[in-house]
């Protein structure tokens, strides 16, 4: 499916705004063989269904008189960023400023590829840890910068109990 994104993105954000969210991104894509508007969204503390359903019906009238497909029909899908969204702008590394996250690094530091840590800092070319123990999650004391262009996935960090 070839949408604007953008005329989309003019259309939804002051909605989704408006009922307390933030519009994270959108994306159309083709998901077992159907065209499909994906639009992601977020606020701050706990989102559940009843969040993504409440964006969705206030967006798919808005959406159905832009017509972002051409008449052509497709499915329209309202999620969150989810703990596995893969943090990439300052606006997604500033969203878990202070929660424990988990970079992966295309190259080894030291002897090791993965970090978890308490997100301390995000500056334009770097983002700075307070290192915790990747399998415990123990804090170990240590700050470490990491320069952005080095990290190939930053992810919510995710502790079972």
């Amino acid at each position: 499916m070839k949408i604007d994104e953008n005329k989309v993105i003019e259309t939804v954000k002051p909605i989704i705004e408006g009922l307390g969210y933030e519009l994270v991104a959108v994306k159309s894509s083709v998901q077992y063989g159907t065209d499909t508007l994906s639009v992601i969204i977020y606020k701050a503390g706990d989102m559940g269904l009843n969040d993504c359903e409440a964006v969705h019906n206030a967006i798919d009238k808005p959406l159905d008189d832009l017509n972002p497909s051409g008449d052509k029909p497709y499915n329209l899908e309202v999620s969150s960023m989810g703990l596995d969204w893969n943090m990439k702008t300052d606006e997604d590394f500033n969203r878990r400023l202070g929660q424990e996250i988990e970079l992966s690094l295309f190259a080894k530091i030291g002897n090791q590829k993965k970090f978890t840590g308490v997100l301390k800092a995000v500056e334009e070319n770097s983002v700075t840890l307070d290192l915790t123990d990747v399998k415990s999650g123990k804090a170990l004391e240590k700050m470490q910068s990491f320069e952005r262009k080095a990290i190939s996935k930053a992810v919510a960090a995710i502790r079972f109990e």
